[in-house]
C-alpha cells in the first residue's frame, strides 16, 4: 500500500464541521451560488438527493435553534461570502434567523427531492438580471459546476462511463483493491509522526464530547448514562464509558451546539463514531498513545474500505460501518491478530449490519451509543474467539466478502428505504 497516497486520502476526509453535516453542505451550496452573482438573490431553486432531505429534515441548525431544509437554504444565502467551509454557521446570528424564517414564509425557496441516494446538490439562484446555477455531489463541499447567466465558469462533472477510469488514475487511491491484512500492515509499519492529524481529530472530538455531558443536549443520552453510574444503577466500565462519550459528542452536535467536530468521510456523526470509541477504550487498556494511532489507522481504513463499497450516503446507518471500524481498532489494541481483527469487524455486522437510517435527528446518539458498546462486545468476544460463522445470513467466509454482501443489501434490497422515511417523515402529525 502507498502510505502516502492512504493517509492523504484520509485527511482529504477529514474536516471540521459544525453542526449535522446535510444542512452545512446546503448552506455552503447556496453560499457558493449566491456568490456569483453581483445583486443579492431574489429565489432559490434546489434539487437535493433523497439522502440529503432525509438528513437535513429534522435536525437542528448550529446556533439558529430550529431546525429546517428551507432555512438551511435561505441561510447560506444570507450569510454567502468568499471563502466560506463547511463550518460556515457559525456566524448565524439571531436576526439571520428572524430574516429567514420570514424569507422562507414568503417562498423564497422551493426544494425538489430526487429519489436516489447519490450525494447531490443542485442549487439555481436568481434576481431580476441575473442567473447562478450550481452543482455539488459526491462529497459535502465538493462543487462541480457552476454558471452565471449561462456561461460555465466550474465544470468537473465526470460522466458516468469515465469514471471507472478516473479512479485507474496515477494520484487516485483505490481503497477497494486492498484488503485487511493490508490495512493491518498498514498500521503496524506507518510511521507514528505521519498520525498526528488523528490525535487532533480525537482531541477535537473528545472536546465536544465533554460538553455535551455538561448538561442534556438534545435528548441527552450521555448525561443520562452519567447519572445513572453515579446512581449506581449503571456500572462504571468500559463499555459504558464508551457508550456514554459517544453519545455525549453526538448530543451536542445534533442539537445545533455551538462547536465543530472533526468529520471522517462526509459525516461528523461517522467521524464521532470512529475516534472516540478507541480513544476512551485506550484509556481504560492503558495502552500507548502510539498503540492508540495505530489502531485508530487500521479503524479509518476498514471503515474507508467499507463506505466505499456501501455508498457515502446510504439507507444503511453509517454508525454500523464506523463502530466496526472501532471494533477492529479496540482488537487491535488487547493484541488481537488479524484473524480476531476480522472477526470482530464480522461480530458487528452479525449483530448491528440491521440499523437503517432514519435521518439525522437526537435520537442519533441512540444509535451512536449501541454501536459504540457494541464495538467493545465484539471486539472482547473476537479476543475470546467467539467470532459469528460463515453459515450465518448475510456472513461470508471473509470479511471482505461480507462487506460486499451488505453492499449488495443497500444497493438492491433497501434502494426504497430512503424514499419511504421521507414519505413518513412529511406525513407525521
Amino acid at each position: 500500500m502507498d502510505m502516502k497516497k492512504a493517509l492523504a486520502a484520509i485527511k482529504g476526509e477529514m474536516q471540521p464541521s459544525m453542526g449535522c453535516t446535510e444542512p452545512v453542505a446546503i448552506g455552503l451550496a447556496v453560499s457558493r451560488t449566491c456568490e456569483l452573482l453581483k445583486e443579492p438573490a431574489t429565489h432559490l431553486d434546489m434539487v437535493i438527493s433523497s439522502n440529503i432531505f432525509k438528513n437535513a429534515y429534522s435536525v437542528q441548525i448550529p446556533n439558529a435553534g430550529t431546525n429546517g431544509i428551507e432555512l438551511s437554504c435561505v441561510l447560506g444565502c444570507l450569510l454567502s461570502k468568499k471563502g466560506n467551509t463547511m463550518e460556515i454557521f457559525a456566524d448565524i446570528q439571531p436576526e439571520h434567523v428572524t430574516a429567514g424564517e420570514k424569507m422562507v414564509e414568503e417562498g423564497f425557496v422551493t426544494v425538489k427531492v430526487l429519489k436516489s441516494s447519490q450525494f447531490y446538490i443542485e442549487c439555481i439562484a436568481t434576481n431580476e438580471t441575473e442567473r447562478a446555477h450550481t452543482i455539488t455531489e459526491d462529497a459535502h463541499d465538493n462543487l462541480v459546476f457552476a454558471e452565471i447567466n449561462g456561461t460555465v465558469v466550474v465544470d468537473k462533472r465526470v460522466k458516468e462511463e469515465n469514471k471507472a477510469d478516473v479512479a485507474d488514475t496515477a494520484d487516485a487511491f483505490d481503497i477497494t483493491q486492498y484488503t485487511f491484512a493490508d490495512f493491518l500492515e498498514a498500521a503496524e509499519t506507518v510511521d507514528v509522526a505521519e498520525l498526528d492529524f488523528i490525535r487532533e481529530g480525537i482531541q477535537m472530538n473528545l472536546e465536544i464530547a465533554n460538553v455535551g455531558l455538561q448538561k442534556k443536549y438534545a435528548i441527552g443520552i450521555g448525561p443520562c448514562m452519567q447519572k445513572l453510574v453515579n446512581e449506581g444503577k449503571l456500572s462504571n466500565d468500559m463499555v459504558t464509558d464508551v457508550k456514554l462519550v459517544t453519545a455525549a459528542a453526538c448530543d451536542f452536535r445534533m442539537s445545533g451546539g455551538n462547536g465543530s467536530v472533526m468529520t471522517y468521510l462526509g459525516s461528523g456523526n461517522q467521524g464521532i463514531e470512529t475516534m472516540l470509541p478507541a480513544a476512551v477504550a485506550a484509556k481504560h487498556l492503558g495502552v500507548s498513545e502510539e498503540k492508540l494511532l495505530r489502531a485508530e489507522l487500521l479503524g479509518m481504513l476498514i471503515i474507508m474500505y467499507m463506505k466505499r463499497h456501501v455508498g457515502r450516503l446510504s439507507p444503511i446507518c453509517g454508525a454500523t460501518l464506523a463502530g466496526s471500524g472501532s471494533a477492529a481498532a479496540i482488537t487491535y489494541m488487547m493484541g488481537g491478530n488479524l484473524e480476531q481483527i476480522c472477526g470482530a469487524v464480522q461480530n458487528m455486522m452479525g449483530g448491528v449490519a440491521g440499523i437503517f437510517c432514519d435521518g439525522a435527528k437526537g435520537g442519533c446518539a441512540l444509535k451512536l451509543s449501541i454501536c459504540a458498546g457494541e464495538a467493545v462486545y465484539a471486539a472482547m468476544y473476537a479476543m475470546d474467539n467467539s467470532i459469528i460463522q460463515a453459515t450465518d445470513g448475510i456472513i461470508s467466509a471473509s470479511v471482505e466478502e461480507t462487506t460486499k454482501n451488505l453492499m449488495k443489501l443497500s444497493h438492491e434490497g433497501l434502494s426504497e428505504v430512503d424514499m419511504k422515511v421521507i414519505e413518513i417523515m412529511q406525513t407525521k402529525k
